[in-house]
């Protein structure tokens, strides 16, 4: 993988992989759907339609004539590693919680099941014969508007976090768990948590949907649809968010846009993953002040 620099140019495209929307679209509804998909019987499902799509999508890539990959078995694979991930986690907490191991469920939540996804994709994208994106990982440049876009995000996501609770008529009520964790904890944990979590959450979702995704979808699809996309996938894997609901999925899908954006100017993932943390950090500052 190549940690720095610009990438160089789009991802390279055939008239085979540039027709491959619809599996485009099916490993990005795998992905969501792994994201938001709680019941016990969807993971197994949603794992068995990505594998059924990887092994489609590659069942002439393997003897001459050979094929550009397409992108989708890449999207897939991170589907698939995403539902180990969360079986995984579930699994060994609930076993350690069983030996007495207190709050040991805990291992399981979010972000730390996309934080293993992606470990587990960078393994299995070393297998060549895959042909799954392994360049992804970009640090990408700077430039006046990968800038500008960076210092827009803050106020543009407070602004719209405030409007949503305006529009749905949010009094709070349901959060009263964070002001009671400040009052428990004190405003030096509070802020360290928040910290940890904006760093290691924006780093996850930017190497799975900016990173992976924006990416594999480049092999498919011109630059501009491969960003909407993944901007797209960003906002409805946000259903169980905050903001959540329609209202939710709009709002994310907008504030994944501009990131997508950044992403997409800076050749890499730094920008966005600052731009990421900063948002996450307002969020949970106006979470804290509001009400």
């Amino acid at each position: 993988m190549d940690h720095g620099g610009s990438e160089g140019g789009p991802a390279p495209r055939s008239p085979v992989a540039q027709r491959a929307w619809l599996p485009g679209l099916i490993a990005a509804g795998c992905l969501v759907a792994a994201v938001v998909g709680g019941h016990p019987v969807a993971g197994p499902i949603v794992a068995g339609a990505s594998l059924v799509l990887i092994v489609v999508q590659h069942a002439g890539h393997f003897g001459p004539p050979r094929r550009a990959p397409s992108g989708a078995p890449s999207v897939a694979a991170l589907a698939v590693c995403l539902v180990a991930a969360i079986w995984t986690l579930r699994g060994v907490g609930a076993a350690l919680e069983a030996v007495g191991v207190a709050g040991a469920t805990s291992v399981a939540l979010w972000p730390v099941p996309l934080v293993a996804a992606v470990g587990l994709y960078v393994l299995a994208s070393r297998v060549r014969a895959l042909g799954l994106v392994d360049d992804w990982f970009r640090r990408g440049t700077m430039s006046r508007v990968g800038l500008w876009l960076t210092a827009a995000i803050v106020p543009v996501s407070a602004l719209a976090l405030v409007v949503w609770s305006w529009a749905v008529g949010e009094d709070g009520s349901g959060h009263d768990s964070y002001r009671q964790l400040l009052a428990d904890q004190g405003p030096a944990v509070v802020v360290l948590g928040a910290l940890a979590f904006s760093f290691v959450n924006a780093a996850a979702e930017e190497c799975a949907y900016n990173g992976v995704a924006q990416r594999a979808f480049g092999r498919d699809m011109r630059g501009a649809v491969a960003v909407v996309l993944a901007a797209v996938m960003f906002g409805a894997s946000h259903w169980y968010g905050f903001p959540s609901g329609w209202w939710g999925v709009f709002l994310a899908a907008g504030y994944g846009l501009v990131l997508s954006a950044l992403r997409h100017v800076s050749h890499g993932l730094l920008l966005p993953w600052v731009a990421h943390v900063l948002a996450d950090l307002t969020i949970v500052a106006v979470l804290l002040m509001i009400w």
